[in-house]
């Protein structure tokens, strides 16, 4: 079955329907080792719903997400130049669990943004991002 890509993405719905099973095969793998329950089949209808869902920019900082990136990270590479390549990433779209349990509940955020969110729900989130901003004031 093929899926419509969003506009935003950029992609032809073909690719976007072999980047979303691609994604979703890897997100299924990740949370059967934590205890996951899920298909890859429900993944993949998860991660679409968060694709039509984000409307090109991440939820949390409202940074601009680049489509363009999608599938140009390359491990080698980044094993060869590491931050300073991992940062051209920054805002590269990935597919996050909206919370840190092994449902398929997700959203897409900036690569930058998953990094950072780690294991934390939204509220944890924000919460930490506040109490990091109050800080930076008092320097």
């Amino acid at each position: 079955m093929g899926w419509s890509a969003p506009a935003w993405v950029g992609l032809s719905d073909e690719k976007y329907s072999e980047l979303i099973q691609r994604k979703a095969v890897a997100v299924t793998r990740r949370d059967k080792r934590r205890d996951g329950k899920y298909s890859v089949k429900e993944a993949i209808e998860a991660i679409h719903q968060a694709f039509h869902r984000c409307n090109g920019f991440d939820p949390y900082d409202g940074s601009k997400l680049d489509p363009e990136l999608l599938g140009e990270y390359k491990n080698d590479e980044a094993k060869a130049q590491r931050a300073a390549y991992k940062r051209r990433f920054a805002m590269l779209p990935t597919v996050d669990h909206v919370a840190a349990e092994p449902v398929p509940d997700f959203e897409i955020v900036s690569w930058q943004t998953n990094d950072a969110k780690g294991d934390m729900s939204p509220d944890e989130f924000i919460a930490y991002c506040h109490r990091v901003v109050e800080i930076a004031k008092q320097h």
